[in-house]
C-alpha cells in the first residue's frame, strides 16, 4: 500500500507492517532503507523547507506518526489507517524484531547525559539488544559530520537510531545516507527523551484520542506550544481546502 498525501506518501498503515518492514529491509543483503515518520509538525515543516521535503519523499517508507495524520486520510480519502508512534512500538516490538535478525544499533542524539540514562534503560528492556556504539546529537554538522559517519561504520551496526529532533536528523540522514553502512536507519524524533525518562510517555488510552499532543504541550508548554498552534492550524486548513477543492471538481 502507497497512499499520495499531497507532495509526499504514506505507505505503512498498521503497526504488524511496520515490524515486517523492519524484517524485511534487515534481511535483505543489498538495500538500504530509511524509515521516516510524518505528524501535522511534519507536514508543516515540508512546506517551510524544501531539503526536508526532498529527504521525506526520497525516503523508503513514511509512517504516520499523528493522529491528524490519520484523521486526514480518511478524511480526504475515506482510507482507513492506524497511527504507529516507534516510541510507543520500540519495547518489546522492534526489539523483538532486532533480536530476532541478530541485529544491533547505533544511536545518535540526545544531550550526552539523556543519552546515557537512555542507553541504561535499554539495557533493563525484556528484549535486551545489542548497542554497537552511539554519541550525542550536539555535534557540528559542518565539522565534525565525518567524524559521525566513521564512528557508525566502525562499529558494524545493522541499525541506525537517529534522534536529534525534526528536521535536523531527516536532512542529516538525507545528505549522508550514501556514506553510511548500516541497513536500515531510523530517524524518531525526541525518543531518547522517553526513553531516558527525562519526559513522559502519554498514557495508552490517549494514543488513538487524538489528545497526545495536550499531553506533551502540558510538560513542555513554553517550547512547544506555538508549534502545535501554528502548525496545527495550518495543517487543519490545508486539509480542509484541499476536501473543499476536491468537491466541486
Amino acid at each position: 500500500m502507497k497512499l499520495s498525501f499531497f507532495d509526499l506518501f504514506i505507505n505503512i498503515d498498521n503497526e504488524q507492517k511496520y515490524l515486517d518492514a523492519i524484517e524485511n529491509s534487515l534481511l535483505n543483503e543489498s538495500n538500504q532503507n530509511i524509515f521516516y515518520y510524518l505528524n501535522s509538525f511534519g507536514f508543516y515543516l515540508a512546506f517551510k523547507n524544501q531539503l526536508f521535503k526532498e529527504a521525506l519523499q526520497q525516503s523508503d517508507y513514511i509512517i504516520p506518526d499523528g493522529y491528524s495524520i490519520v484523521w486526514a486520510v480518511n478524511f480526504l480519502q475515506n482510507i482507513v489507517i492506524d497511527k504507529v508512534v516507534f516510541t510507543y512500538s520500540f519495547a518489546p516490538n522492534i526489539c523483538n524484531v532486532f533480536n530476532q535478525c541478530g541485529s544491533s544499533i547505533f544511536i545518535l542524539g540526545g544531550k550526552e547525559s539523556e543519552l546515557n540514562k537512555a542507553m541504561k534503560n535499554i539495557s533493563k528492556q525484556e528484549f535486551p539488544i545489542s548497542i554497537a556504539g552511539s554519541n550525542h546529537g550536539y555535534f557540528s554538522i559542518k565539522n565534525e559530520t565525518d567524524y559521525i559517519i566513521e564512528k557508525i561504520n566502525a562499529s558494524h551496526a545493522d541499525v541506525l537510531i537517529v534522534a536529534m529532533g525534526m528536521p535536523r536528523s531527516e536532512i542529516w540522514i538525507f545528505q549522508n545516507k550514501g556514506k553510511l553502512h548500516p541497513k536500515v536507519i531510523f530517524s524518531v524524533g525526541g525518543f531518547l527523551s522517553f526513553l531516558s525518562g527525562e519526559k513522559k510517555i502519554a498514557p495508552q488510552w490517549m494514543y488513538n484520542s487524538g489528545l497526545e499532543w495536550v499531553y506533551r504541550l502540558v510538560q513542555e508548554p513554553v517550547r512547544l506550544w506555538k508549534r502545535y498552534l501554528v502548525a496545527n492550524i495550518f495543517f487543519l486548513s490545508k486539509v480542509v481546502t484541499e476536501k473543499v477543492s476536491n468537491a466541486i471538481k
